[in-house]
């Protein structure tokens, strides 16, 4: 649904490594969330608020896609495609104008009293594959 799809506490990307380095086209995040709040928060992700999906786009939300382990464990992904010159922090962090709304402001702040340690932290790009190039840099390397 599109709720699953859209929204999360992007409030805390605000304290994420990215503040300070140039962000990618496309990101990947992971986070736990309180287990006592989980259905809570899956919940609220089947009925995003409309200024929240709104924002979000207006400032540089190409997909936003969240997923949930199959297991019902707590550790969830977050993956973000985003319009070349978005910065995830200056964008949509605490002070941006995506902020100044006040829906937007109240489901970043809730949002993020659901996680354990507050925030999304970044993770590392392996491999990408799209339907015209990868991200390979070397040759094959075939096992004997």
């Amino acid at each position: 649904s599109t709720g699953m799809v859209v929204g999360a506490a992007l409030g805390s990307l605000a304290t994420m490594i990215l503040t300070s380095q140039p962000v990618p086209k496309r990101v990947m995040m992971r986070t736990r969330i309180k287990r006592h709040r989980l259905d809570e928060y899956k919940r609220y992700h089947q009925g995003v608020w409309p200024e929240v999906e709104e924002g979000l786009r207006r400032h540089g939300i190409k997909l936003l896609s969240i997923h949930a382990p199959a297991d019902d464990s707590n550790l969830f992904n977050m993956y973000i495609e985003m319009d070349e010159g978005t910065d995830l922090a200056r964008d949509l962090g605490e002070g941006s104008v995506y902020r100044q709304n006040p829906r937007a402001k109240q489901w970043e702040e809730f949002m993020a009293r659901m996680f354990e340690d507050g925030s999304w932290e970044a993770m590392k790009e392996v491999y990408t594959l799209t339907s015209t190039a990868s991200t390979n840099t070397l040759a094959p390397d075939y096992p004997d």
